[in-house]
Formats: structure tokens, sequence, C-alpha cells
């Protein structure tokens, strides 16, 4: 056989663990969130547990660490010497995509509706934080088929609260391909974030309009693409990445200022500050483990268990909201104090419910990996340890979205 009728052979890449450390973190953060969202009656919690607020009340913003986290990934089998390129096409890259998310995302759905269906006590308001995920109407149901159900606010968080920012990410992996790569290929990496930046947050900040969908998870998806540049040592990345992040926090100080009395501004504010803030993470920490340099945190985030819970995180994210309400449901009839019933709900509540998606992720999620995600499953579950960013030697596999 001649070498050029040889199969080509993808070339490896450096594996990131600490990154499944990292996402297992946020999944918990949202979880403990939620439990304590659902604690009571809607919004009891926090008004008489401020200070356990002011601890877990941040885990909503584990999803924008999801969507730079997602943006690194993705943007890592893109790198290539001759340009920027969709492994197969972008046909395929968008099938990868669906098979990986689609299944689960369908599947907890299907779940979700059947426990509204069968659970009474789901069905019928009760003043708690579910009421907004009922009644459950056909066109919301076809709303989140589509996967646009955050296009309206009577569909975003009906069913199943979390589902939306599946919507949302599923919207940017289309995005990618028809404007974030294209910009990418004629403008410098920076100045397309910048250009994003002043598309997806300073329109929507100052004007109001769209932010219901956050756009703003553009930028950060984009930020997290330039992380990944950085990270694997392009230089002209490096050199410009400050001017790059100093024109963004001009935008972003600059819309809050003309628009913040917006009801989105401490939303968007929020979540961009700290997406900024894990794409820089990422950008020190993979450039560290390229160069076979470990980071403080390293060892620990890339040890088995952290790696495992990113791993199972996606069936988490996907099924633990309407188990927690369940669980706040059953309870409002004993009539516990608010503290009590806040320490069952995240003591014993939470923990049966991530044990469930758990199950979920075992009989659904896994069959339907990627090679990145089952090569770091199969050395979660076998290897006694995970290599550690600390020890200076990344893992190497092949390159996968």
């Amino acid at each position: 056989m001649s070498i050029a009728s040889q199969p080509q052979v993808q070339p490896p890449r450096i594996e990131f663990p600490h990154l499944d450390g990292l996402r297992g973190l946020a999944a918990l953060a949202v979880v403990l969130y939620h439990a304590f969202l659902f604690t009571g009656a809607s919004g009891q919690a926090a008004s008489e547990l401020p200070l356990v607020g002011l601890v877990v009340g941040w885990g909503y913003l584990g999803v924008p660490v999801f969507i730079v986290l997602s943006g690194f990934l993705l943007m890592l089998p893109l790198l290539h010497p001759e340009g920027l390129r969709f492994r197969g096409g972008v046909r395929r890259f968008i099938g990868r995509r669906a098979r990986r998310i689609l299944p689960p995302y369908y599947a907890a759905l299907i779940l979700s509706l059947t426990l509204i269906a069968a659970v009474p006590v789901l069905q019928a308001p009760a003043g708690t934080a579910w009421d907004t995920k009922i009644p459950v109407t056909v066109p919301s149901i076809v709303s989140h088929l589509l996967l646009v159900h955050d296009l309206n606010g009577a569909w975003i968080l009906n069913i199943n609260g979390p589902l939306w920012s599946v919507a949302v990410e599923w919207q940017i992996y289309f995005l990618l391909p028809l404007l974030l790569v294209p910009l990418w290929r004629r403008m410098r990496a920076p100045a397309v974030v910048v250009t994003i930046t002043a598309m997806t947050v300073f329109v929507p900040a100052v004007t109001s309009v769209g932010a219901m969908l956050h756009p703003w998870f553009v930028t950060l998806f984009a930020m997290g693409m330039l992380a990944a540049q950085v990270a694997m040592g392009h230089r002209e990345s490096r050199r410009t990445t400050v001017v790059a992040i100093s024109a963004v926090v001009a935008l972003m100080v600059a819309a809050f200022m003309l628009g913040g009395d917006s009801p989105s501004s401490g939303l968007w504010l929020s979540e961009t500050v700290v997406g900024i803030g894990i794409a820089l993470l990422l950008a020190f920490t993979g450039a560290r483990v390229v160069s076979g340099r470990g980071f403080p945190g390293g060892a620990l985030l890339s040890s088995k268990p952290f790696v495992y819970a990113g791993t199972v995180s996606y069936s988490v994210y996907l099924l633990h909201s309407p188990l927690l309400a369940l669980g706040n449901l059953i309870l409002m009839p004993v009539s516990l104090p608010i503290f009590e019933h806040w320490l069952l709900m995240t003591t014993v509540v939470a923990p049966l419910s991530v044990l469930i998606c758990w199950l979920f992720y075992q009989a659904v999620e896994k069959r339907f990996q990627n090679t990145r995600q089952r090569h770091i499953s199969a050395a979660s579950e076998s290897l006694p340890a995970i290599p550690s960013a600390a020890a200076g030697q990344p893992t190497i596999t092949r390159a996968a979205d």
C-alpha cells in the first residue's frame, strides 16, 4: 500500500483532566444553589437564611463556567497549522454534537414529563419555585423538542428549568461554524472577542433586547476559544490578549453605565465577569499543562473523584431540578423550621437526586459519550489515579470534539 493510500491518522492532542474537575465543581455549585432555591416556599430561604444565600446563592454562575469550558474544548480540535478546520466538515461536527447532547437531553425531558404526569404534587402550584415549571403546555413541549424554548418567557423555565441553557448552547454550536470561525479566520482572535462582546454584551445590556436569551454566553464561548489558543501557545494571541481583555472590560463598564437600570444588568454583569475570570484561568492552567508544569490545585482537580464528577455532570445538570423540587414538596407538609428544611434538602434530598442522576448517566448518557469522554470515563473507573497537571505529565488522547 502506498503512503498516499494509507488511512490518515488523526494526530493526538494534549488532554486537560483538570477541566473535568472544574466542571464537576460547577455542577455541584448549581445543585447546591437549586437545593437552596427550592427550599420551602418561593423566596423563603433567601429571605430567612441570608447568610446561607451569600455562600450558595452564587451557584447559578456554574452555567457560564460550562459555556467557557465548552468554547475551550471545542476550539482545541479546530487548531491546525494551516488554519481552523472542522474534522470531517461542519455537518459531521454538528452530527457529533447532536449525538453527544441530544439523546440524554431528550431522555431527561421525557423523564421530567413522566414524573410530572405520575406525581400529583408536581402538577399543582404550591407557592414554591416549582410553580414556574407548570402547567405543562403543548407549545412548551414542542419548543423543548425543537430546543427553542429559550425564545419565549412562557416556555423557558417550563417542565425542567435548567434545560434552557442546553437550548442556548445548542444554538451556539451553529454560531460556531456560521459566525465565530469565519470571523476567526479573517480577524485576529482578540479582535473577534471584542467584536462579539460589542454584539452580544454591550447592545443587549443597553437596549435589553434579547436579554432573556443570554446572548452574552456567545462572548463567554468565544472567550473560551481564545483561552484555548493562548493555552496551546499561539504567540499572537498572547501578545494581544491583555489589550482585548481591557477593551472587553471597557465595553462592559460602558454597558453598565448606560443600561444599569435594566432588569438583566446584574445577571449579565456577574455571568460575564465570572466567564472572563474562568477564561483567564483556563489560559493559565492550560499553558502550564502544555509546558509540562503544574499549578496550584491541579492535582486535586485532576484527581479521580473530581474528574469522575465532571464526567457525570451533564446527567446531574439535566435531571436534578425536578428531583429537588419533588423533595421540597414532600417536606413542605412537615412544616420544619426553614434552616432544618434547607439542611435536609442539602444533605439528604440533593445527594439522593445526584444518585438518581448517576443512574441516569449509567443507563443513558454513557452510551453517547464522545472519544474524549470515553477515555476519561474508562480512566476514572479502572485506573488508580488520573495523571495530574501537577505531575507535569499531560495526558495524550486523539483529537475529538
